[in-house]
């Protein structure tokens, strides 16, 4: 495997797009920066009994700054399940929605609902949609039915991830995987597992042939997705 880069830039369905390996896109001609499932609060949510501290929010609300002061970027789209669950959006702490605000200043953001964030709160900076068109692309949280024949369509979700098997070792990370109509990020926020990129419920999903831009210790790379180098698990 090569040393791979910081960011690949390619065309996707006409548009010029970068793909970092932090997981987000970003389209440069309009400014636009595209994360996908932050899970914020998912520590808290799950540890009800004993409440963890918020490490995984400050970590991914860390990630997100740095992501968006990378490009300075002019719009934002969050790709759903912002939160992990509608109660986490609502009772967000008053130092994380500062923080929000601030990083809203002089850009827009827009917030695409999710199935775990189907309701968010008022309080939120920007607008709250259930799918947005920016530059002909269309963005939103899964594909649904009446999705199925859109092109230029990127999605989040999923989580996808690969573990890929190499000539010296195996590794795995996060990937984007497309097929040249539909495209879909993986997870941004720091506390989230994934689902491997064969498996039916993304597969079924593309067409063929794929790529999968695979993120791993800070660069990202692009393969063919060929089950000669990614496995199953």
């Amino acid at each position: 495997m090569d040393k791979g880069k910081l960011y690949i830039e390619t065309r996707f369905c006409g548009v010029d797009i970068q793909l970092y390996a932090d997981g987000s896109l970003y389209l440069p001609d309009r400014g636009l920066l595209v994360i996908s499932d932050l899970h914020l609060e998912k520590g808290q949510a799950q540890s009800v009994a004993a409440p963890l501290p918020g490490f995984d929010t400050d970590a991914s609300l860390a990630k997100l700054s740095a992501a968006i002061e990378r490009i300075k970027a002019r719009e934002v789209i969050f790709l759903g399940d912002s939160f992990h669950t509608n109660r986490q959006a609502f009772q967000l702490p008053e130092i994380y929605q500062k923080q929000l605000t601030k990083l809203a200043k002089d850009r827009a953001f827009i917030w695409i609902t999710g199935n775990h964030d189907s309701e968010l709160p008022n309080f939120l900076p920007g607008r709250v949609l259930p799918n947005v068109i920016a530059d002909g692309l269309y963005f939103t949280h899964q594909i649904g039915a009446n999705e199925a024949r859109i092109s230029g369509l990127i999605c989040g979700h999923y989580h996808p991830k690969a573990r890929l098997s190499l000539k010296l070792r195996r590794i795995s990370g996060r990937c984007f995987i497309q097929d040249g109509r539909r495209m879909i990020l993986p997870a941004f926020g720091v506390f989230t597992g994934g689902l491997n990129i064969l498996d039916p419920a993304i597969q079924n999903l593309l067409g063929k042939p794929q790529q999968a831009h695979f993120c791993h210790a800070g660069r990202i790379y692009t393969f063919p997705v060929d089950r000669k180098v990614f496995l199953k698990r």
